[in-house]
């Protein structure tokens, strides 16, 4: 007997869905891994998050871990060059969704003109999709999410005042102890433009104090396909690796603006 046309076509539709298609947010959370080993050793452990929801944060939907060698970890701390692997699924083991390549590159600094920071986003079979910039900045470090034809989709940098020379530390009111990085589109950057934003918030006290994991709020622009929001999860893993991993110690973290 042959094959539903039509069967056959909703069948293979649906099997290159994105898992990310359907959702306008992510939940990213990193967790405690080696925190021990961190706080006793000075050493970074592999970076883990488990990645879920806004409306849903105890329901997780993806997997992300870090794999390097702990002899790059001792030796190049936060500007170490890794790959994060995300999976679908709450546990390690599931299904690939993207890989995420960090070179090893000059660290975060204004007025460069070359080794900027980097990541280059993968699909689960290794096709470059697109990568995550530094920009040249002067007061403000600023992100380019650069799309699979190297085109630029969106601008990534705290909120700013002052004409661009200062961060707006009270964007999102003072005291809250969050600390956003908006998303805009090419050519804007004034408050009231942003598309869409990454926001680290407070994890809690006690993982505030003896650990650097973090959470994050990640919202994304309207329409953004699922290409789009893989580069921007990349783009918040390059967050946390440059403005929070290892924040206060003497590994390379530069602490937020």
């Amino acid at each position: 007997m042959s094959k539903n046309p039509i069967v056959t076509a909703v069948a293979v539709q649906a099997m290159d869905r994105d898992l990310l298609d359907n959702h306008p947010n992510l939940f990213v959370k990193q967790t405690r891994k080696g925190w021990l080993m961190e706080l006793c050793l000075g050493c970074d452990a592999n970076t883990e998050f488990k990645i879920a929801t806004m409306e849903n944060m105890n329901q997780n939907i993806m997997y992300a871990t870090e794999d390097t060698s702990c002899c790059i970890r001792m030796f190049c701390g936060a500007l170490r060059p890794f790959t994060i692997t995300v999976s679908e699924g709450g546990e390690k083991g599931g299904k690939v969704h993207s890989h995420h390549e960090r070179p090893f590159a000059c660290p975060l600094a204004n007025c460069k003109c070359c080794c900027f920071q980097e990541i280059e986003v993968k699909t689960a079979t290794g096709a470059p999709i697109g990568k995550v910039l530094e920009d040249q900045w002067f007061c403000v470090p600023s992100f380019k999410i650069l799309d699979a034809n190297q085109t630029l989709q969106y601008n990534v940098h705290q909120p700013t005042c002052c004409g661009g020379c200062c961060v707006d530390i009270c964007a999102e009111g003072c005291c809250s102890c969050r600390i956003p990085f908006h998303i805009y589109e090419p050519g804007k950057h004034t408050k009231g433009e942003e598309v869409g934003q990454v926001v680290k918030i407070w994890s809690g006290l006690g993982k505030e104090m003896f650990t650097d994991a973090d959470n994050f709020e990640l919202r994304f622009p309207p329409n953004a396909d699922a290409h789009t929001k893989t580069r921007l999860l990349g783009a918040t893993f390059l967050i946390n690796q440059l403005f929070f991993e290892g924040q206060g110690s003497s590994n390379g973290g530069n602490g937020p603006q």
